[in-house]
């Protein structure tokens, strides 16, 4: 899986960040190997009483592209909310496709029992 990280406003990303946010979205290529890319996007969003940290991401797959979008008082802890978010769309997604192929197998053979 490609990862591209962009944080616009943000001049330059601190490498251990970047590390434990790359490690956080390494492990949802471990539960769906179709992952093509995965693309985040961190903001730090100035809020009346505190600063948001924001983080989107979005992972193209075959199909349907899967999105998440959360806001913490950290980039680390924002990112571990859309993981969480993203496994378990991850698991509806995997059981969408193995309802498609067990139901197209169990009519193949219904037809074959007919004839």
């Amino acid at each position: 899986m490609k990862f591209h990280i962009q944080s616009p406003h943000i001049h330059k990303l601190n490498p251990e960040t970047q590390k434990l946010i790359e490690e956080k979205f390494e492990r949802l290529e471990r539960q769906f190997d179709r992952i093509e890319r995965c693309n985040i996007l961190l903001k730090k969003e100035k809020n009346a009483k505190r600063d948001n940290f924001l983080v989107e991401a979005t992972l193209v797959i075959p199909g349907n592209d899967l999105f998440a979008k959360e806001l913490a008082e950290s980039f680390e802890v924002a990112a571990e909310m859309v993981c969480r978010s993203l496994e378990s769309q991850i698991k509806k997604q995997k059981a969408k496709l193995h309802h498609k192929t067990t139901t197209t197998v169990d009519q193949h053979l219904e037809g074959d029992d007919n004839e």
